[in-house]
């Protein structure tokens, strides 16, 4: 009864110009392609229903509001759309109108790019509601694991796969914590930049996968409430001091399972070396105007 019910919602209804609008029980898409690709309706409820696991403590509303899903055919057709986006970005969110902007693109990176965009919009309005930003590592951080198919399964995600190969490359966390992308990152190598997503991935991995969600939730609502990254930690995790969590983290990357595939496995037969490239393309920095972007 329920595929039913989201197939008949989701039929596409004829919109002004080339655009249609198809609903699901929890987004809005306005698409400009003819059709979308078979099986959306039920991959945006999948994730929904995902996103609900982690995000739900933090967005209580997100079971009764839509998101708004507007996709343009093509990257040109975006970039001269209304939204007018950067023209590094291949998404925005824009957390007043509850609207992901995006383009069409393979499967698999549509996908990704929807539970990235989305799960910035929900674990923003928690941090909207206490008049305050999420940090930077923790935002992006939390996104990246939220854009896997399967989040409850770490082995599942390259992002993992490249955490636990480039773990030796990882910045000591008192000094990854005054950096970012966007501010003070900017004349940087590409390398050392992807080495920061990938430490945020690794931080919110081990709070988030590592430990229970509600006291991943504290951890947030101490920072929200403006206590400092040591004292959060305590007041959280109980963690005695920074030396204590980059300890017991550094002892988490080295025993996660499951350990890091063989190149061979990875990359075939040929046993290529990793390299960061391999990775999937990591966000651009975001700009700090409210507008959100990805370059995936």
């Amino acid at each position: 009864m329920r595929i039913v019910l989201i197939a008949f919602l989701f039929l596409s209804a004829a919109h002004a110009g080339p655009w249609r609008d198809s609903l699901t029980p929890h987004f809005i898409v306005s698409h400009q392609m003819t059709w979308l690709p078979p099986g959306f309706a039920m991959f945006l409820e999948k994730l929904h229903s995902r996103l609900r696991l982690d995000l739900a403590m933090f967005a209580p509303d997100m079971a009764r509001e839509r998101v708004k899903l507007v996709i343009y055919e093509d990257q040109k057709s975006y970039l001269k759309g209304e939204y007018r986006p950067p023209a590094w970005s291949n998404c925005v969110s824009i957390y007043e109108k509850r609207t992901v902007v995006l383009y069409d693109q393979p499967e698999k990176k549509l996908m990704e790019v929807i539970g990235h965009e989305t799960a910035h919009l929900l674990f923003e309005s928690y941090w909207r509601q206490g008049g305050k930003s999420a940090p930077a590592w923790l935002d992006e951080g939390l996104a990246m694991v939220e854009e896997a198919s399967d989040a409850q399964r770490l082995e599942k995600s390259d992002w993992h796969q490249m955490m636990l190969e480039w773990q030796d490359r990882v910045m000591p966390v008192g000094e990854f914590l005054k950096k970012n992308p966007a501010e003070n990152m900017v004349h940087v190598s590409s390398d050392a930049v992807g080495v920061w997503y990938i430490q945020a991935y690794s931080l919110v991995s081990f709070l988030l996968r590592g430990h229970s969600r509600l006291q991943f939730k504290n951890f947030c609502s101490q920072l929200r409430d403006g206590k400092d990254f040591k004292e959060s930690l305590w007041l959280a995790y109980r963690f005695r001091s920074l030396a204590d969590f980059e300890r017991q983290w550094r002892l988490w990357l080295k025993t996660s399972r499951p350990k890091p595939l063989s190149n061979s496995a990875r990359y075939g037969k040929r046993g290529l070396a990793p390299r960061l490239e391999d990775a999937p393309p990591r966000p651009a920095p975001r700009p700090a105007r409210r507008l959100r972007g990805q370059d995936r």
